[in-house]
């Protein structure tokens, strides 16, 4: 393993560039590097060699980034959805199919309510023994999600089945293709 692959952003100046990006417009995205494991496994390793990258993070994404973009700094709320639905879209190809409110898009939707201020608990997450978000603040949490016109979260209740996935083939753009990646 090499730590340059998952470089960590540890100063406050580093954070703060990479906040002020997402909010302005210098950085395009979000994204996680969702890798569940369990605790157990998680704290196996003893140094960068070894341990276990990645995290818990699909799940809290949507709501970490309305409270640390939206309620702590001040993000619109439109650039809120470019960061997390529409900008990811476009990049893949898949817009206006995906990340659109529009006749002939798939209706893909998230709630958030923004009146929620509580602490994460270990039960806010479904997919291991553990987040790394657990008590955490947030302003704000997803409440439901809708999946092609179909309830799929609601109330922190699963819905979906597997099956009510679909591939979705996408079409990377060539302007894309040709943009910097770093």
């Amino acid at each position: 393993m090499h730590p340059e692959r998952w470089p960590s952003v540890k100063f406050a100046d580093d954070r703060q560039a990479l906040w002020d990006g997402l909010v302005t417009d210098g950085i395009s995205a979000t994204a996680t590097d969702e890798f569940p494991t369990s605790l157990e496994l998680k704290l196996r390793g003893k140094n960068i060699e070894d341990v276990t990258g990645g995290n818990l993070g699909a799940e809290a994404r949507m709501g970490i980034v309305f409270t640390e973009g939206v309620g702590k700094r001040g993000m619109s709320l439109e650039r809120f959805v470019a960061v997390t639905s529409s900008n990811v879209a476009r990049i893949l190809g898949l817009y206006p199919k995906k990340g659109a409110l529009a006749p002939g898009s798939d209706a893909d939707i998230v709630l958030i309510d923004p009146a929620i201020r509580r602490q994460l608990t270990k039960a806010d997450f479904h997919v291991s023994d553990y987040s790394p978000w657990e008590g955490w603040n947030v302003l704000g949490w997803p409440v439901t999600t809708i999946l092609r016109g179909k309830v799929i979260v609601d109330g922190g209740k699963l819905h979906g089945d597997p099956r009510d996935g679909q591939l979705v083939p996408r079409r990377i753009a060539g302007d894309v293709l040709s943009r910097p990646v770093a």
